[in-house]
């Protein structure tokens, strides 16, 4: 398969969009006094398909960071208030984490921040992205 110049133009720009979300997430986050992957934990939090709240573990491998990182993160989320640590009633050696009513709080406010972000820029990115895959495609 040889890559044509169309090729490297969709995938610069669909890069470009991707850069460009990225970038007013992390400038969002900042605005709550929040370092981006501060935002991403108590998103992943609030994501997690267990109603007991994930694992210290599990919030690392979603993060793509080391446990000892995930735990400074919680660390710091936990000082301000943001989550708390919850003993597992199914495993008392395991602790699991929950977000605050502050820390909902602030997620809410981010999230509704990044869905109208989405609902402006997600047609570009849909655009990229389709031109994208329809090159590949026609390789």
């Amino acid at each position: 398969m040889t890559l044509e110049s169309d090729d490297y133009r969709a995938l610069a720009r669909f890069r470009y969009l991707i850069r460009q979300f990225l970038q007013f997430s992390e400038e969002a986050a900042q605005k709550e006094a929040l370092e981006p992957q501060q935002h991403q934990m108590l998103l992943a939090v609030r994501a997690s398909d267990n109603s007991s709240g994930p694992t210290i573990g599990e919030i690392a491998d979603q993060l793509f960071i080391r446990h000892h990182s995930a735990v400074g993160l919680a660390d710091r989320l936990e000082a301000h208030g943001l989550i708390e640590r919850v003993k597992s009633s199914e495993d008392r050696r395991q602790v699991r984490l929950r977000l605050t009513e502050r820390g909902e709080s602030v997620l809410e406010h981010l999230s509704r921040t990044h869905h109208e972000e989405l609902r402006s820029m997600g047609p570009q990115l849909v655009t990229a992205l389709t031109a994208l895959l329809e090159g590949v495609a026609a390789r």
